[in-house]
């Protein structure tokens, strides 16, 4: 998110000043301070029969590879709701969820954030790419296309799918644009 100009309030121009312990856009009309929050995305390591299943993105960051169904989390909407909604938008696939699996940083400079992450199996719906994606499909632990994954926490949850962990890493500090 790029600093606003001017108060989104009172309209006077913001100047950057140190607030709470930080460079922040403030207003000295009207005491505005703009914190810049950081965006929330939740995954699903979506899994079936010994499988993973993926999407290729049609969108910007790294259109065309491959990655986890994920999204950004809407206003009132809890992590589990998107990772469920981002399923179901991107690959026609009722899930339900495992259970909190870990966390990585999205660290894409227009939506800096956090990406949690669940795992899941399908309990209904057809397959088919659908919203931002151009192809769904699933894939054993041998014929994940490595080296055309979108991003390295999507690796790193894939590694520790296919080498049989109970459950991915809690966190990492990873790089992940969403």
């Amino acid at each position: 998110m790029k600093p606003y100009q001017f108060c989104p309030y009172c309209a006077a121009p913001l100047i950057v000043r140190e607030v709470a312990g930080r460079e922040r856009p403030a207003c000295d009309a009207c005491g505005f301070v703009q914190f810049q929050d950081p965006k929330m995305a939740a995954a699903v390591l979506l899994t079936e029969d010994n499988k993973v299943l993926l999407v290729r993105r049609a969108v910007s960051p790294r259109i065309g590879y491959w990655a986890l169904p994920a999204g950004f989390v809407d206003p009132g909407e809890l992590p589990e709701e998107t990772a469920v909604r981002e399923v179901a938008e991107e690959t026609g696939l009722e899930v339900a969820l495992g259970g909190f699996m870990g966390f990585a940083r999205i660290t894409n400079p227009d939506k800096p954030g956090v990406l949690v992450y669940f795992g899941g199996h399908p309990v209904g719906g057809q397959l088919q790419a659908q919203d931002d994606v151009s192809e769904a499909r699933w894939f054993s632990p041998a014929g994940i296309p490595w080296d055309d994954l979108a991003f390295s926490s999507t690796r790193m949850i894939l590694e520790s799918w296919a080498n049989g962990a109970a459950s991915a890493p809690q966190s990492t500090g990873e790089n992940n644009h969403v």
